[in-house]
């Protein structure tokens, strides 16, 4: 899988040390280019081409946060490379990919390039679950839906949905029987798509629920359904009519 990075570091010589450990020891990179400064990076950072951000923290008057505050593209994954660990808490705040020390370490920049392979490969993979699910969607005759997480794939029966939860870009799903959810890195829309000819109606913009697991309705606190899980599901004040449903 070929992936495309960006360099950025205030220091000529970490942009080309770093250079060369990536065109050495990870071939499926192709760097598309470096910039020494924030001001740099910004132009040349102007669309959505690049997978890998390898950026310095500690530069001159400015820091690698300044760049990603400014962004407006986006650009899945954050390795920073700096020399100060002080600033690990703020990256892991930036939700980076990963975090590497100067001088930067063989092994570990492998490591990180990999764990980017690995959730391309995962976001891939689910895709292409999910267009193979929507096709058998449209003649009404599956029985199963394949949910992907980090570690495996489950085959579940949609008839044990009871409902699924959005957060973000993420979605949860609560399987009856079953104590644990499965959390899966795709957003509710698809799946609404896809479960609606199954009897699941989307009755609050994070909530999508099965109208035949539905125990009751209770009126206080703006509207709210019993699940058969005991869990509570807001109804949406501009869904409510879609009660009569169910």
């Amino acid at each position: 899988m070929q992936l495309n990075c960006y360099i950025v570091d205030d220091e000529p010589s970490a942009i080309e040390t770093l250079s060369l450990l990536i065109k050495r020891y990870c071939p499926t990179l192709h760097i598309v280019g470096s910039a020494c400064t924030v001001d740099q990076a910004l132009q040349d950072l102007h669309n959505d081409s690049t997978d890998i951000l390898f950026l310095d923290i500690k530069m001159q008057n400015e820091t690698g946060f300044d760049l990603l505050h400014q962004l407006n593209v986006n650009i899945p994954h954050i390795i920073f490379v700096t020399a100060h660990d002080e600033y690990g808490i703020q990256a892991i705040k930036f939700s980076a990919t990963d975090y590497l020390l100067k001088p930067v370490n063989t092994e570990e920049l492998i490591a990180a390039v990999h764990k980017v392979t690995l959730k391309k490969q995962m976001e891939k993979q689910q895709m292409e679950l999910l267009l193979e699910a929507y096709q058998q969607a449209k003649h009404v005759q599956q029985k199963r839906i394949a949910l992907a997480d980090q570690n495996e794939i489950r085959y579940i029966l949609i008839e044990n949905i009871i409902c699924c939860k959005s957060d973000n870009s993420y979605t949860t799903f609560y399987i009856a029987h079953q104590t644990a959810p499965i959390v899966v890195s795709t957003p509710i829309s698809e799946y609404e798509n896809i479960l609606s000819p199954y009897g699941f109606q989307r009755i609050h913009q994070s909530w999508l629920i099965n109208k035949s697991k539905v125990l009751s309705y209770k009126k206080e606190d703006g509207g709210f359904l019993i699940m058969e899980n005991m869990l509570s599901v807001p109804v949406s004040r501009q869904r409510k009519h879609l009660l009569k449903e169910l």
